[in-house]
């Protein structure tokens, strides 16, 4: 039987981060103050997250056979992230070319065209039927559902809905995870609150709400409503932070803490992750988190 407790689901890129005080004008040359080569996408982080918070974890998706699938490969070996349910395709790699200001806070990305992402294949299904969850981003909830698996019938299932969700049936997984800003087109004419609230009730789930440095707001038939405010850090870079989040908040609930700590963790995690200038390596172990958290209290 597989050891796996979350397989992650979605999208697998490698991305180059170049971090500069001020953007560039047109036709003007900035020096970079660090350049990172890492690998992104919202299921892949989120798994090693998952990974250096001791909750053994998996990733799901689709590479190219060249350099950059080569050392996507590398990295999720160092962090002890499993990938027999990674299936090779035939075109390149997915990545990204970001570009992060100091002065603004902010980042300007350029993407290349997505894979074409390969159905799941056998050990990825295996590994999704014996897991305790499955956690998806944009990507992961159509492979998933393509493949059979729904809520109610396997593995209980996380979303990172951070595009598009306006009107996605939050009752199709267990824990619904999209931004204020998505909320908030999903429920135009009320609060924060009760849209919360509501989506939690009908769904009979977990729905909680990232509000970037604000922090998060949760709601669960168990907790009520829960708000927790993020933390100050130093901050390189937010790039990844909301997939961090994701990851953490998972591994929080695995481990057995309720709805209001484990926004609480999960919003010190992401935080914690924006001393880095990729959305990896900053990434706290379960025991330099609650050292933080200690000396923060």
């Amino acid at each position: 039987m597989s050891s796996i407790q979350v397989v992650c689901v979605g999208v697998i890129t490698m991305d180059t981060i170049a971090l500069v005080d001020v953007y560039p004008d047109e036709d003007e040359r900035v020096i970079a103050k660090e350049i990172s080569r890492s690998g992104g996408g919202p299921a892949a982080v989120a798994a090693v997250a998952l990974s250096r918070l001791g909750v053994r974890s998996a990733i799901v998706g689709t590479i190219g056979d060249d350099a950059d699938g080569a050392q996507v490969m590398k990295i999720f070996a160092r962090e002890g992230v499993d990938t027999t349910g990674i299936s090779v395709g035939s075109s390149p790699t997915s990545g990204s070319v970001i570009v992060a200001s100091l002065a603004y806070n902010s980042r300007a990305m350029s993407t290349r065209q997505p894979v074409k992402q390969e159905a799941l294949n056998n050990s990825a299904q295996e590994l999704i039927r014996q897991a305790q969850w499955i956690h998806v981003d944009h990507v992961g909830i159509e492979q998933i559902t393509g493949a059979g698996f729904i809520r109610g019938k396997g593995p209980l299932i996380s979303f990172d809905a951070g595009y598009n969700v306006e009107k996605f049936d939050a009752s199709k997984v267990d824990l619904f995870v999209p931004t204020d800003r998505q909320m908030a087109l999903r429920h135009p004419t009320t609060n924060l609150e009760i849209a919360l609230e509501r989506d939690a009730v009908a769904g009979k789930n977990i729905v909680v709400a990232t509000q970037g440095a604000k922090g998060s707001m949760g709601f669960s038939a168990q907790s009520g409503l829960v708000n927790s405010s993020g933390f100050s850090v130093e901050v390189v870079s937010t790039l990844g932070a909301g997939d961090v989040f994701h990851g953490a908040l998972v591994a929080q609930i695995i481990q057995g803490y309720g709805l209001q700590d484990a926004l609480k963790r999960a919003n010190a995690v992401a935080a914690l992750s924006c001393r880095g200038l990729d959305g990896q390596s900053m990434i706290p172990t379960t025991s330099e988190l609650n050292a933080y958290l200690e000396a923060n209290k």
